[in-house]
């Protein structure tokens, strides 16, 4: 079962972690500082890029990890290139198909005269169609390979459970988060100190970064579980790396 406890200790763990997470914090910080100063075409502008930074660093992550690789967030500019655009090439189409179907759906009046029904059957096909994207999206994932995106057998066959277990994640994260961001934000609230001061904004964006990497190592894990599919790759590639790591560990 996907752990958020290992998850988490990969995160700080990984090469490099704590580099990369000062590194990649320094633009989430920028683009909050925009949002926070009201200039908000300048936000929308360079929160699209961070968002393209984002979804790349998550593929890869997601990547690296199901290749048991012992980096998760990559520095390598050229691999976050070639995993934004194929991630674009995956889920813009099922965004684009999901998000017209879903204003279908949703439209349809259900005749029943109970309070929130209407809202509760909106959730759910919504909940249905994102479970589908995401399950297209991590099938992609593991090895970056458009094509598997696009095996509506498998995503099919997946999606209920993908959703399931990213369901139980969100708490989790969600507590996790308390945990790292909590103390700090008392400490603020004790002092007197306002929310969008710089220390505060930059704390939360490395925390983003950590969010980030447990994020792809999760779901790297979630996808292993539950998308039906040839595993049998990914366990190749676990033995190829024991294999070919024993001689590192011994020098």
């Amino acid at each position: 079962m996907a752990s958020i406890v290992d998850s988490f200790n990969d995160a700080l763990n990984e090469d490099k972690s704590y580099l990369k997470i000062c590194l990649f914090a320094i633009p989430v910080y920028f683009i909050v500082k925009l949002f926070l100063v009201g200039k908000m075409a300048l936000f929308t502008f360079y929160g699209s890029i961070v968002g393209l930074l984002v979804l790349g660093l998550l593929s890869q992550g997601i990547h690296n990890v199901r290749l048991n690789k012992k980096v998760i967030l990559s520095l390598n500019p050229i691999e976050l290139g070639i995993s934004i655009v194929k991630s674009l090439i995956v889920i813009v189409p099922y965004a684009v198909v999901l998000g017209f179907l879903g204003k279908l759906l949703t439209a349809i009046h259900i005749p029943v005269e109970l309070p929130h029904v209407q809202q509760i059957y909106s959730i759910i096909v919504w909940s249905l169609l994102f479970s589908i994207l995401l399950t297209a999206y991590l099938s992609f994932a593991k090895y970056l390979k458009v094509m598997q995106g696009f095996n509506l057998k498998v995503v099919f066959e997946s999606c209920v459970d993908v959703l399931v277990s990213f369901l139980f994640f969100i708490p989790q994260l969600l507590f996790v988060n308390v945990v790292l961001v909590g103390p700090v934000a008392y400490l603020y609230f004790v002092f007197h100190l306002p929310f969008n001061h710089w220390g505060f904004i930059a704390c939360c964006s490395a925390m983003f970064v950590v969010n980030l990497s447990i994020m792809a190592n999760y779901l790297a894990q979630s996808a292993y579980e539950h998308i039906k599919g040839n595993n049998e790759d990914y366990e190749d590639n676990v033995q190829i790396n024991i294999i070919t790591d024993v001689p590192e560990k011994f020098n």
